[in-house]
């Protein structure tokens, strides 16, 4: 019916996941990782979630330059 089937989604998401049950979150909309289980929370330091950080951003990078391939193919 014309509705975007992502409508009030972000443009990019990444979770990681233990035993089916989600340990961090990135999106668009936040730029950061964020843990989503208690003991990544109590177990990991700045440094890390600024290195997973660093690295979902290249991610979400990558995937717009493959979009715009995929446009123009």
């Amino acid at each position: 019916s014309g509705l975007d089937p992502g409508a009030g989604l972000p443009e990019f998401m990444a979770v990681g996941y233990v035993d089916e049950a989600p340990i961090y979150w990135f999106d668009s909309e936040r730029r950061q990782v964020e843990p989503r289980a208690a003991w990544m929370a109590q177990n990991e330091g700045p440094q890390y979630w600024e290195r997973e950080t660093q690295t979902h951003q290249g991610w979400q990078a990558q995937f717009r330059v493959n979009q715009v391939t995929l446009r123009e193919r």
